[in-house]
């Protein structure tokens, strides 16, 4: 697996040059008076879908593209055994880290698995990287405009938000989703675009659970309550757990601490009860703000004392604790979150 936050010192070298030397237009803050990519003006809910017709496609992982903004944007789909094509499906988006894909994405999380115990539809978006971007650079730098992280999608502004709009429409076309029922999570730079996701597009997005990323827009105000669960070790390398500036190296920005990230999302939501325990196993424990608007509209924290930069439940990668089944607990989490 090359899932990783940061390449090495001549990536982050290759990085800053060539952001700084390119004469792509993208790679040029907008003007204060233009809209940013991505901004809450696309933030609409979608019909209400009770049942599909004319759909043709069955179960089985297909690899599909939407051209979105000049690229031709990828991404992995799951239909699950036992998939309907005429009755509305739940579907998760799985955001990899920097570095990564869509298939070490799907293989570091094990939901395509998961889906066909479960019955939903998963999505593994590929991002940019800088060839994509600006047509030189090293190809193994994917990543997400999460706004504070990371790598060439971050520094170029790359509309990342548009295109989960187009993928979602795409996929609509395709199979059975159901608009109510569309969740969003990540690994890394992959978990502070969800909570991006959860930030601009919450009339689309009914919860988010974010895996060792921080919320990054510094002034993030959704247009709804949106359910939080967020994981993260405390000895995190990459994403410091209480916070940091180690990012600004590679043109990212200062982000807040899983705490506060989990917390602002608490006052967001409304959350004025006591903080409940929800879970604990070994070094795991998941804390929850309740007494949110509505109900289910909590925002939780499952720390991993001494865990790394990490998904809890897959050991193979950067020693993921077997305390925690993240995949298996934020299906559980979502599936209780439907968008009201």
């Amino acid at each position: 697996m090359r899932l990783r936050l940061l390449a090495l010192a001549a990536s982050s070298l290759l990085l800053t040059a060539t952001a700084c030397g390119s004469t792509d237009d993208s790679s040029t803050p907008p003007d204060e008076e233009t809209d940013l990519p991505g901004t809450s003006a696309g933030d609409v809910p979608p019909a209400d879908r009770t049942a599909c017709t004319g759909l043709t496609v069955t179960p089985g992982t297909y690899d599909w593209t939407v051209e979105h903004d000049g690229h031709t944007r990828a991404f992995r789909v799951h239909v699950p055994t036992g998939y309907d094509a005429t009755k509305p499906t739940p579907v998760v988006l799985s955001f990899h880290g920097f570095g990564s894909t869509e298939q070490e994405q799907e293989a570091l999380t094990g939901f395509s698995t998961l889906a066909d115990a479960e019955g939903f539809i998963a999505v593994y978006p590929r991002g940019l990287n800088f060839p994509e971007i600006y047509n030189r650079g090293e190809a193994d730098t994917r990543g997400w405009n999460g706004e504070a992280c990371c790598g060439p999608a971050q520094i170029a502004q790359v509309d990342d938000v548009g295109f989960v709009d187009a993928l979602l429409a795409d996929l609509d076309t395709r199979v059975c989703t159901d608009p109510r029922r569309v969740f969003a999570n990540g690994f890394s730079n992959g978990a502070f675009f969800s909570y991006r996701l959860a930030c601009e597009r919450a009339q689309r997005i009914a919860a988010i659970a974010p895996v060792a990323g921080m919320v990054g827009l510094p002034d993030c105000r959704p247009s709804r309550p949106v359910p939080v669960l967020h994981f993260h070790g405390t000895a995190d390398e990459s994403i410091y757990y209480d916070g940091g500036e180690n990012l600004t190296v590679v043109g990212g920005r200062p982000y807040p601490s899983a705490q506060e990230s989990v917390r602002r999302f608490a006052e967001f939501n409304g959350c004025t009860g006591p903080q409940q325990q929800t879970y604990q196993q070994g070094n795991s424990t998941c804390v929850a703000y309740t007494g949110c608007k509505p109900e289910s509209a909590t925002a939780s924290l499952c720390t991993v004392t001494g865990g790394k930069h990490a998904w809890p439940g897959q050991p193979f990668y950067n020693g993921g604790t077997p305390d925690l089944d993240a995949s298996l607990q934020m299906w559980r989490f979502f599936q209780a979150r439907p968008r009201p």
